[in-house]
């Protein structure tokens, strides 16, 4: 399971662990939508309540797909069964290049394009000929535009920016910890806004003018994040 991104496409980067006389660090994996899609669903009360008894539990369809998150081991959680595949990549059929023995073999699909080589033409001219249909008909998409027409069994919305997702989930985990701190001061603590940050010697107006801006960009953080955990409970992100 540990080569799968060889073998199975994603339509997002998906997280690499590297070999274990190389291991790759927890940053490396943290470029990936899909670490963040892992670490938001376990913040769902909701969901942990499930993992605790999968048989009643309300999100136990869901349980079904990404079992147990409540251990703290992303690559285990990942590489279980090709979960990370299963969940996230485009079906394996997508990816066959066969040669069609007959009639039978045929089928139509808006999706691929069908293509008859005569081999008694010379290799240089049909690779021409092979880069003009693709040129034409191969739109060459990419990001975005290949991910809104992904097949895989969960999607990805929209183009998720990976580090805002990490700094989303260290507010909000900062805030469950925090319950009774005023927002702006949550902000200020984490040093979200350097240039916005209260300090001692500012003016009554500064630290009131400041205090809004922290304010507001905690709770607009906070606000994303709890509706990305929401999310999750529907099988989306972000």
């Amino acid at each position: 399971m540990h080569d799968q991104g060889k073998r199975r496409h994603f339509p997002y980067a998906h997280p690499t662990f590297g070999s274990k006389a190389r291991p790759k660090s927890e940053g490396a994996w943290k470029k990936s939508v899909y670490y963040w899609w892992w670490a938001y669903l376990k913040r769902s009360e909701r969901y942990l309540r499930t993992c605790k008894d999968p048989s009643s539990g309300e999100l136990k369809e869901l349980h079904e797909h990404f079992g147990d998150v409540r251990s703290e081991d992303f690559r285990s959680w990942w590489n279980r069964e090709s979960r990370g595949a299963q969940l996230f990549a485009e079906p394996k059929a997508d990816e066959v290049v066969r040669i069609v023995t007959s009639a039978d073999d045929v089928v139509f699909d808006a999706g691929a394009l069908l293509v008859s080589l005569p081999l008694n033409l010379p290799k240089r001219h049909l690779q021409r000929k092979v880069r003009d249909l693709l040129m034409k008909h191969h739109k060459g998409r990419r990001g975005h535009s290949v991910a809104r027409s992904s097949r895989a069994l969960f999607k990805v919305r929209g183009q998720p920016n990976a580090p805002a997702l990490e700094t989303g989930l260290m507010v909000y985990d900062f805030w469950k910890a925090n319950p009774e701190m005023p927002l702006w001061k949550i902000g200020n603590e984490l040093r979200l806004l350097p240039k916005d940050r209260v300090r001692d010697g500012d003016s009554h107006h500064e630290k009131v003018s400041k205090k809004n801006v922290l304010a507001a960009t905690v709770s607009r953080y906070l606000r994303r994040v709890k509706a990305s955990i929401a999310a999750t409970e529907q099988g989306q992100f972000p």
